[in-house]
């Protein structure tokens, strides 16, 4: 019995089954050697001493003895043959009842007498035919009842003995017979105590005949048809344990090659009207040869309504058809009888009618003469043993016989019952027996293989059963066998003939499905025989039938499951491998404890008592095992390797390429196997022959046809050779020659192979025939015989030859001689009785016949060589192979089934080839898995409409699961994902336009909103209706409409109970996918899926102004999605940013018009930008993607300013400092001004290429920094836009001299966003007040910027009447809400209206025009006190001058004064506290005591760049309109600033060769001053000034009489101001002691006529103080005109 099988219990409670299942796993650790029978520790106890230890006998067994001696005399009493008259000694059975009470009285122990004592009185009942049958029944009861309380000493020496004796009285039981029901009674009791009798302990020790006598018994019982039901099934049963025990024993008993020998035939185990041999059993002598019991219930009955099984046109049964039995005989006397001859004449009856007989069905029993079966009392009997067993496995497989006509249903479905259960518990160990495995690997395979033509299931299944128990067993010995059988299923399961039904192809496919779970099984299928060259590629054409046959045509019918089924049984095993394979366990049980049926309920009953205390010795996984089961068959050694069986593979697919080349043509398939390495070049002979012979995929007639050219003889030669021909006779021998190949056409090809046939067979048989040509000749005689017998075509032309003719054609061949008559004879009889056929041309059984005898050829030739590889191995090959038709069946039955179990099962399929392709990372499967899942769960149906998906998807349970399944695989897996990014992508944005997406995936980050954060779905604003027709009237959706039930708004429905539970399922389905999970642990991915996964993202972001809403929505989710996932990897982005960068580019370049998806992208870009600019390596790259900004269509660029600033605020609010390098600064104030003033980006930053970081910015150092003359100063920065060259300074210098009109056309073609300039002058108020921020890389452009702005506050002011204010409104409107899809309701717009609202709704413009003005007034100031703050900074940033440069120079040129041109700039402001402000800034900028510093040439700068621009500026100002003073006072300042700061210089300014230029210069302004003013008070301080001036320069001695210098300024003032002169050299007369003196007093004058201004009305003056208090507290920009420092 296999280990771990129970005892057989049949008729006992399910309970106690368990029990005694838990008892046999206990008694294997409990019970020890038995040293008497086993010399081998590891080897189990034998039958006796097992079942002996097991329980002892009851202790009062004398009295159940006497007992029964009382039950039988009574019941004798009683008879009715019982006479008074008779004396009480003449009842022989009673005085032996007498004799026993007598002894059983004398002894005080059971054992003080042998067995046989007190069991002879019983059985001589059971023998005797004068007793009636309830005694015998009582009989029989006491005997079962002595052996299932175990009261036959089985130590004793004589226990074989008395078993023996006991076995031959019962099977010979006789009784006087009353009627056939109570004959039947003890029919079945003596079919119980045989029961008991073989699976007793002491049964163990009966000898080969008395256990083949008994199955002999039960099985005549078994098969008589005229015996009631119940007792024919009782004796199958008692047959099925008897059975189970005989083979369970295998282990135990020796392989005794010798005993074959002596083995003979006896009685078959069938009826029979033959008298039975006598028996010996009692010391009365031999019993007379009348029937027994059992012959007269299976032969004397009656026959009723049964026809007599004789008949005289019955032909008698040939011996081929008889089965037989085969019984060790220890008699060496006899002989042994073979079975299975080939006769075809009557079989004759036997001479002896106690010896042999055939019985009325045609069966022929044999037994061995009376003497043998006599016992020998001196010899000892050898107990049964394993030639028992062969006997009976060769009567088994004669029963399953299925074109045996004697064979019954009945009895093939006995035989494959007790079949089932001999291999159940005995396959493990018929490898050991030779001649049992022979009779396996013959007979018994061939004859369940027919049964698969059977056409009744009840026989269909068995035979399956019982193969399967071969193959999963066996099939180390059967690897042929086992490739016939799947071959033989995959043609039932395909099948489309009628007599194939279905409910056979459905339990062909429960068996795949068996075999298929059998642990290793595929692996060892794909190894032996897809990877072998000359075998068939059996399990991926196992594959492909079960997903062909999964597809479901007209329906899902249990068949396709069972297809699904196979497929994922390889699936479950590689998936449960994949898990488990790091915690493989062995379970090397070793125990091979007999375990067997329990006789009797005492047996069981004491078996169970030791159980409850020996339970805790068992652990948990002793009775459990592991979850992942091993292979248990011995693993192959020398396995081959991976790259092993890709060259196998390789090699086959080359030998099956090439053999379809040599079925074309012979040398082109030798040639093309030779190119490849297949066959030896120059050619092997051994080679080819191997390759003719063994490769099944040749062509029969084409091996003949190169066989037979006269080229490759020596081919031929070899191949001959390869035949044994030994004992056969020429006809036999060429059967099998031409059974290899096919004989071509023309006589001379068939003559050269049949010469080479000649000699080869006639030097096999001792060259009995005289030469090699008579040989040759009987061959061809044989051919030629055969084409005559049997070729219908000779047969028309003429009659047969006969025998004679045959003979006579043959005369004299034999070297003159004739062969020999009996040998022609036989030759004659065998061609003309089976003919020579061709293998091409076997039909039928024929054909059946053939193609096994040429398995058993190939098995027996190439050798079985089957590898068994551990559990595991492989998998990935196999799930290479296998995945493409899972997956296919997998989709098609979950899409074509409904039923719950059918959907879980291909649900769960899903998930393992998941796990299965994530496990060895088969991106290809994964993906192929998750865009079929992704089809099923309807998300990306386009046919539905959006609306109605939520409805859909929640009433659409497949749906559901698959989307379940679908985003979790993704989850844990996400790393082997590819190309299936894009369909999850899609099927997400399917759901966020259902709106089914939760809120966190649908909410983004805004920098215009308070909040921070905004929604991209919006939910509908509903207006009450109105009784007129307005634009509130009706709203259209935002987005794809408004909140989850807006499916049926746009219809006007409103979803009903049902549609909202769909819709409340639907949102809880996407829930429990946690898509947010998803994005967050995308930081997880490898490198490779987030590649994929990026690129999907990109794609799913390209759209065009052509889409469709709903479409251009998708991208902006895309686009949100991507921004997500690049902040998720922010610290690999190195890794992808340049994909993402291109990605960000082509959509801001190409956008011609604001929309939300390009506002998107454009807060998307700076969102990623802040993150990263935390990277201080990583600052240069994201420096030059904000770059694509200015690369952007200007209209477009403006209209996203409030955006771009708001962003680049929160990038610079804390990473400022991570920036160093000046081309990145000068990207980023270049940005402030495009968005802040909305100017135009400069020229070398819009490079059309989209590679940014290729065009990185260069700065260009100013060309000429040391100027020698007044026409030699350069700019701040060669790219500035609006400055002019310097020819002409003197009209338009930079900003400052450029007219209001000339900026709008050159720089701001667009209005700015007021938001936008505020935030940015916020950004510069930040980096300029932090001190690290402004460095001398970033001083120049940060001076450009502020003087950017200070522009805008100035051209602003130009707009004053009320009409150009609500234009400007209504612009800035229509930029900042722009095209887009949703902007409308976008947060910064909302706060536009509201801002907007009481100027619109109230008609409030004047209201509004006031703030602004107050607005950028505020700005104005903010932006001179920071650059008030530079200027006092600059030599502190300025630390460091390039060696080339002095540090005035530097200091000059690139700080002080570009800042000095800016507060200038806002002196010629309209509004008059900014023109106060800024003159109080220049005063003090220009009279800072660092500016002592600078050279001459750098104070001519001073006037040509700052004073006298300034001067011209305001001559030009027209837009100045103080009703009370006007430009007056800012140019009576200006002028009075201009002499002070001359005079002051005047000594450096004298050594200029350039000083006459000035000082002219300074004599024009004076002159247009003088003349532009329709006041007096410029006209006098101007007089006053030139007074002073000229009165220092006099002193200075600068007006010498007669000097050039004074006669042309003389002229000059007396253009404009004559007699000023002789005024004021009349009044001062020089005098060389007081020409110092006279320098103070003209100095103090001028600062005091510069202090000195008129008095301000107290309204301005506290305006002008409050607003500069309010804009910048902390800064000194209150300081009002009459506060100028001195």
């Amino acid at each position: 019995m296999s280990r771990n099988r129970p005892f057989y219990a049949q008729l006992f409670h399910p309970i106690l089954e368990t029990k005694l299942n838990e008892y046999i796993m206990i008694s294997k650790r409990t019970l020890t050697d038995n040293s008497k029978h086993h010399k081998d520790s590891s080897r189990p106890l034998n039958c006796h001493t097992q079942m002996s230890s097991l329980f002892d006998p009851p202790k009062n067994a004398i009295y159940i003895i006497l007992g029964e001696i009382q039950a039988l005399t009574s019941s004798k009493k009683n008879n009715a043959r019982w006479s008074t008259n008779q004396s009480y000694e003449e009842s022989p059975e009673i005085n032996s009842f007498q004799k026993l009470k007598t002894t059983l009285n004398s002894i005080s122990d059971l054992h003080d007498i042998e067995s046989i004592t007190f069991l002879t009185p019983f059985l001589d009942i059971i023998r005797s035919d004068e007793i009636s049958g309830p005694m015998t029944c009582l009989a029989l009861n006491a005997v079962n009842k002595f052996l299932s309380y175990g009261l036959i000493d089985t130590l004793s020496e004589s226990a074989a003995s008395t078993i023996d004796k006991v076995a031959s009285a019962v099977t010979h039981t006789r009784f006087v017979g009353t009627n056939p029901n109570d004959d039947e009674v003890v029919l079945m009791r003596i079919l119980q105590v045989l029961r008991s009798l073989l699976l007793s302990p002491i049964g163990s020790q009966m000898t080969n005949d008395a256990v083949c006598e008994i199955l002999q018994s039960c099985f005549r019982i078994c098969f008589e048809t005229r015996l009631s039901e119940l007792l024919r099934k009782t004796s199958e049963h008692v047959l099925i344990d008897m059975v189970q025990l005989l083979f369970a024993r295998l282990p135990q008993f020796k392989d005794d090659a010798t005993s074959v020998s002596s083995t003979k035939l006896v009685k078959d185990l069938s009826t029979s009207s033959a008298p039975k041999p006598p028996t010996a059993y009692s010391s009365e002598g031999v019993d007379d040869a009348r029937p027994t019991a059992i012959d007269s219930a299976t032969h004397a009955i009656p026959s009723r309504n049964i026809p007599s099984p004789t008949s005289e046109n019955e032909p008698e049964a040939s011996s081929e058809n008889i089965p037989t039995i085969i019984i060790p005989s220890f008699d060496q006397t006899t002989t042994f009888v073979q079975t299975e001859q080939r006769s075809q004449e009557p079989v004759a009856q036997t001479s002896s009618p106690t010896n042999e007989f055939i019985n009325p069905r045609g069966i022929r029993f044999t037994t061995g003469s009376p003497t043998s079966e006599l016992v020998d009392e001196t010899e000892p009997l050898t107990p049964y043993g394993w030639p028992c067993v062969r006997g009976l496995l060769r009567f088994l497989t004669t029963l399953i016989n299925n074109y045996d006509k004697n064979n019954t249903e009945y009895m093939m479905t006995v035989g494959l019952n007790l079949l089932t259960v001999a291999l159940e518990v005995g396959a493990d160990y018929l490898a050991n027996y030779p001649l049992l495995l022979s009779i396996v690997n013959d007979s018994l395979c061939r004859n369940l293989i027919s049964m698969l033509n059977s056409t009744r299931i009840q026989l269909f299944s068995a035979s399956l059963r019982v193969s399967f128990l071969i193959f999963e067993s066996l099939r180390t010995h059967l690897k042929y066998h086992f490739e016939f059988f799947i071959t033989r299923l995959m043609e039932l399961v395909i099948s489309e003939q009628s007599k194939v039904s279905y409910e056979q192809k459905e339990i062909a496919l429960e068996t795949i499905v068996q075999l298929l779970r059998i642990p290793g099984l595929p692996a060892e299928l794909y190894l032996n025989y897809d990877c072998d060259l000359y075998s068939t590629n059996l399990f991926e054409e196992l594959t492909k039938m079960l997903s062909k046959n999964a597809f479901p045509v007209a329906g899902l019918t249990s068949t396709h499951i069972l297809s699904l089924d196979a497929l994922l049984s390889v699936i479950d095993h590689i998936e449960l491998e994949c898990q488990y394979q790091v915690q493989r366990q062995k379970n090397d049980s070793t125990s091979q404890a007999l375990t067997r049926p329990v006789p009797c309920g005492y047996a069981l009953a004491i078996s169970l008592q030791n159980l409850d205390m020996n339970r805790a010795s068992v652990s948990s996984e002793a009775r459990h095992g592991s979850r992942l089961r091993q292979n248990r068959m011995t693993i192959s050694s020398h396995l081959p390797s991976q790259d092993d069986l890709k060259k196998m593979k390789q090699d086959k697919k080359l030998l099956r390429q090439g053999s379809e080349l040599f079925n074309q043509s012979a040398s082109s398939g030798i040639k093309f196997l030779q190119e490849n390495n297949l066959l030896a070049n120059p050619l092997d002979t051994h080679e080819i022959v191997k390759f003719l012979k063994d490769n099944p995929l040749l062509d029969k007639k084409i091996i003949g046809e190169y066989l037979s050219n006269r080229k490759n003889i020596h081919v031929l030669e070899q191949y001959v050779k390869t035949f044994n021909f030994e004992e056969m006779r020429v006809d036999e021998a060429l059967r099998i020659y031409l059974s290899e190949f096919r004989l071509p056409g023309e006589a001379p090809l068939i003559s050269t192979l049949l010469e080479h046939f000649a000699a080869h067979w006639r030097e096999c048989n001792n060259h009995q025939l005289a030469n090699n040509d008579a040989a040759f000749g009987l061959a061809y005689a044989c051919i030629m015989l055969n084409t005559d017998q049997h070729n219908t075509n000779v047969r028309r032309q003429s009659s047969p030859m006969t025998c004679e003719d045959f003979k006579r054609n043959l005369s004299k061949m034999n070297n003159n001689e004739n062969f020999d008559d009996g040998m022609l004879t036989e030759i004659y009889n065998a061609i003309k009785s089976d003919e020579i056929v061709m293998p091409a041309e076997h039909t039928g059984r024929v054909r059946e016949s053939y193609l096994w005898k040429l398995m058993l050829k190939r098995s027996a030739s190439i050798g079985d060589k089957f590898l068994h590889v551990p559990t595991g191995s492989y998998n990935y090959d196999i799930f290479t192979l296998i995945w493409g038709q899972t997956m296919a069946a997998l989709s098609f039955v979950f899409e074509k089934s409904h039923y719950d179990l059918v959907i879980e099962k291909a649900i769960q399929g899903f998930n393992k080839c998941a796990r299965i392709a994530a496990h060895y990372y088969m991106s290809d499967v994964f993906d192929n898995l998750v865009i079929s899942l992704c089809k099923f769960t309807t998300l990306l149906n386009n046919r539905e409409w959006i609306e109605n998906l939520p409805i859909h998807f929640g009433l659409n349970r497949k749906a559901r699961l698959a989307a379940t399944v679908v985003f979790n695989i993704a989850h844990v897996h996400g790393d082997i994902l590819r190309d299936g990014w894009k369909n999850l992508l899609e099927c997400i944005v399917h759901l966020y336009k259902a709106k089914l997406l939760p809120s966190s995936l649908v909410e983004v980050e805004d920098f215009l909103d308070p909040s921070g954060r905004t929604k991209l779905i919006k939910e509908q604003i509903v207006q009450a209706p109105k009784t007129d027709i307005g634009i509130f009237s009706s709203l259209a959706f935002f987005l794809g409409g408004g909140g989850s039930t807006d499916s049926n708004v746009s219809s006007g429905k409103q979803p009903t109970s049902d549609e909202q539970e769909a819709i409340k399922v639907a949102s809880a389905c996407i829930e429990e996918c946690h898509l947010e999970q998803l994005l967050q642990e995308t930081k997880f991915l490898i490198i490779d899926s987030l590649n994929e996964l990026l690129k999907a993202l990109i794609y799913a972001c390209q759209t065009s102004p052509e889409s469709a809403k709903l479409d251009q929505d998708a991208a902006v989710f895309s686009l949100e999605l991507l921004v997500k996932v690049v902040l998720q990897n922010r610290d690999r982005v190195t890794a992808f940013w340049p994909t993402i960068r291109h990605q960000f580019y082509s959509i801001l370049v190409n956008a011609n018009e604001k929309s939300f998806f390009v506002e998107r992208t454009c807060i998307g870009l700076l969102r990623i930008a802040a993150r990263l600019l935390r990277r201080e390596e990583l600052a240069s790259e994201v420096m030059n993607s904000l770059r694509m900004f200015l690369v952007m269509k200007p209209h477009v660029l403006h209209a996203l300013s409030a955006e771009i600033a708001y962003g680049l605020h929160e990038l610079l609010r804390t990473n400022a400092a991570n920036v160093h390098k000046s081309e990145d600064w000068f990207i980023l104030f270049s940005l402030l001004e495009v968005v802040g003033a909305a100017a135009h980006p400069s020229p070398v930053l819009q490079s059309p290429t989209p590679n940014l970081l290729a065009n990185k910015h260069v700065h260009h150092s100013h060309s000429n920094i040391n100027v020698d003359s007044d026409t030699e100063c350069s700019d701040c920065t060669s790219t500035d836009k609006g400055y002019t060259s310097d020819s002409e300074i003197y009209r338009r210098s930079e900003y400052i001299v450029v007219s209001h009109n000339d900026f709008e056309s050159n720089r701001q073609q667009f209005p700015h966003d007021r938001r936008a300039l505020n935030k940015s002058c916020e950004i510069l108020s930040f980096l300029i007040l932090d001190t690290a921020d402004v460095t001398q890389d970033n001083f120049e452009y940060c001076i450009h910027c502020i003087r950017t702005f200070i522009e805008v506050t100035i051209v602003q002011q130009t707009n004053k009447s009320k009409g150009n204010v609500n234009r400007n409104l209504k612009q800035i409107r229509k930029v900042t809400s722009s095209n887009s899809l949703s902007n409308e309701t976008l947060n910064e717009q909302s706060s536009n209206q509201s801002k907007y609202s009481r100027y619109d709704n109230d008609d409030n413009s004047d209201d509004m025009h006031e703030s602004m003005q107050q607005e950028y007034q505020t700005l104005s100031l903010q932006l001179l006190n920071l650059m008030h703050t530079l200027h006092v900074r600059a030599s502190q940033i300025y630390k460091q001058v390039p060696p080339d440069q002095s540090a005035s120079n530097a200091l000059w040129y690139k700080c002080w004064c570009p800042i000095l041109q800016g507060i200038a700039r806002l002196c010629c402001d309209p509004r008059r506290a900014v023109r106060a402000s800024a003159l109080g800034y220049l005063q003090r900028s220009v009279l800072l005591p660092e500016l002592h510093v600078l050279s001459p040439a750098e104070w001519e700068s001073v006037f040509q760049k700052v004073l006298f621009p300034l001067l011209s500026q305001l001559l030009d100002t027209t837009n100045i309109n103080d009703q009370i003073y006007g430009i007056e006072e800012t140019r009576v300042r200006v002028s009075q600033l201009l002499c002070r700061i001359f005079l002051q210089h005047l000594t450096p300014l004298l050594n200029l060769t350039t000083f006459t230029t000035i000082w002219m210069t300074i004599l024009d302004f004076m002159d247009k001053y003088s003349k532009i003013d329709q006041t007096d008070m410029l006209r006098e301080s101007i007089r006053e000034s030139l007074k002073n001036m000229l009165l220092v320069m006099n002193t200075s001695g600068l007006f010498e009489p007669d000097q050039p210098l004074t006669i042309i300024t003389k002229n000059r003032i007396d253009s404009f101001l004559p007699g000023l002169w002789e005024e004021v050299f009349k009044i001062s007369t020089p005098s060389p002691t007081t020409e110092t003196t006279m320098s103070f007093p003209v100095t103090s004058e001028m600062n005091t006529s510069l202090n000195e201004s008129p008095a301000l009305p107290p309204s301005n003056e506290a305006t002008i103080t409050t607003t500069a208090t309010t804009t910048e507290p902390t800064t000194a920009t209150n300081v009002s005109e009459s506060s100028a420092p001195k």
